[in-house]
């Protein structure tokens, strides 16, 4: 769903929600303490950004908590006075229990409430604040495992440039399969038998009808290999490669919580229990 619409297309299920550094803090009517979804964004940025904000965020609150360093990466020198005056009668422990209470929330959606168990799971943090959550998102959840890529501020960047470019090309056809003539070798096909609403997409090969009723039958516990398939569209990419990226290596380092680890564009809380060690360029955080 687009801004309200059903949007037909292949998706990256991605499921987001408003809780991160720059969140503001704030009472409801009733009291009680809420952050987000407004953010105080870059500019003017969390009251100890010095940038002329005044409103609290969760940065100043992970400030009071000594859980980020005074001076961030390029410079960045953070006003400990400033984010006192914003947070005035504030507990910054509330605002972070809030704003993990947010996360996790989200993290249940896309585990618990779609039948996995997270503790089967590693949870990734990345981002300029995911380190600073990650360990206490993973002991509610049950997790015992926290992956933190020394490159966790860049991650995302960091992808875009490592990534193949890729152009997808999509015909259509909505034909019956033996009428579509030759396709292409390497691609996708979206098949359906006559009359359905919906696909299966299958890679392209030899004998794709014979394919589809496999699918079928493995997807819904049936095939009818007398009904006349229709090919609805056939998919096709052009790729190419990724420049080689080589990221340094670092020492080997160990820290047992309650520690601060400060990396080149994030900064990793370990929790008292938990205990992280670095290896090459990922820090692997284990609950003792």
């Amino acid at each position: 769903m687009v801004g309200g619409f059903p949007i037909r297309l292949p998706t990256v299920d991605i499921h987001t929600v408003g809780a991160g550094g720059g969140s503001i803090v704030w009472r409801d009517r009733g009291g009680a303490l809420r952050v987000g979804p407004r953010s105080a964004g870059a500019v003017p940025g969390p009251a100890c950004y010095g940038r002329g904000g005044t409103d609290a965020t969760v940065t100043d609150a992970n400030l009071l908590l000594g859980r980020l360093p005074e001076v961030l990466a390029d410079g960045v020198t953070l006003d400990v006075a400033a984010a006192e005056r914003a947070l005035d009668g504030i507990d910054p422990a509330a605002v972070v229990d809030v704003v993990n209470a947010e996360m996790l929330r989200a993290l249940r959606v896309v585990s618990v409430e779609r039948g996995h168990d997270p503790e089967e799971f590693a949870l990734v943090a990345f981002g300029g604040a995911g380190p600073l959550h990650a360990c206490e998102l993973a002991d509610e959840l049950g997790m015992r495992t926290v992956i933190v890529p020394e490159t966790a501020g860049v991650l995302s960047a960091l992808g875009l440039v490592a990534s193949d470019e890729r152009r997808d090309h999509v015909r259509s056809y909505v034909v019956p399969l033996r009428a579509a003539g030759e396709l292409p070798r390497e691609g996708e096909a979206d098949l359906r038998y006559r009359g359905q609403s919906f696909e299966l997409t299958l890679p392209l090969q030899d004998d794709l009808a014979a394919a589809f009723h496999r699918a079928h039958e493995e997807q819904y516990g049936f095939a009818d290999r007398e009904r006349e398939i229709e090919l609805v569209s056939v998919r096709t990419a052009e790729v190419r490669p990724a420049p080689e990226v080589v990221l340094p290596r670092y020492e080997p380092r160990t820290a047992a919580g309650a520690a601060r680890v400060e990396l080149d564009g994030s900064t990793l809380w370990v929790p008292p229990g938990w205990v992280g060690v670095r290896d090459g360029a990922t820090w692997i955080v284990t609950r003792t």
